[in-house]
């Protein structure tokens, strides 16, 4: 403990350095910093992340070269292996698989031709193909 002669001694520094204290503080400037953090590129950007992605991206593209090559390769091939010239039997065509083709050919085309001419005629509206109609020209 300090005597009261050191006390009455070191008093005035006392009070003098508390009222400098007092003044700076009624001087002092609200300065809040509300501003974000300086930012690290290197921690941001995350190298090794972005170039697994891009080899990812380059392995995606290579895979897809490879099969669009593949199959552009099996589309430019015919691997029908039994060409069938006329129409696969079903079973409405299993009973005339052993005809003669060429013969029952014939009497279709005969068949068509009869009914071709007689309709020719049954849907004439013209005046002039009814004037032929009536007249048997």
């Amino acid at each position: 403990m300090l005597s009261r002669r050191e006390q009455l001694y070191q008093q005035p520094w006392k009070e003098r350095k508390f009222q400098d204290h007092r003044s700076k503080v009624k001087s002092a400037l609200p300065a809040i910093d509300d501003r974000a953090p300086a930012s690290r590129p290197h921690v941001v950007t995350k190298l090794k992340k972005v170039q697994r992605e891009m080899d990812r991206k380059t392995k995606i593209q290579n895979e897809n070269f490879s099969l669009l090559q593949r199959l552009s390769a099996i589309m430019k091939v015919n691997r029908l292996d039994n060409h069938w010239t006329k129409p696969l039997p079903n079973f409405q065509h299993k009973v005339g698989q052993f005809y003669d083709v060429n013969s029952l050919n014939t009497r279709l085309a005969s068949r068509y031709a009869d009914s071709v001419q007689e309709s020719y005629h049954s849907g004439v509206k013209c005046y002039a193909c009814e004037l032929k109609k009536m007249v048997g020209i």
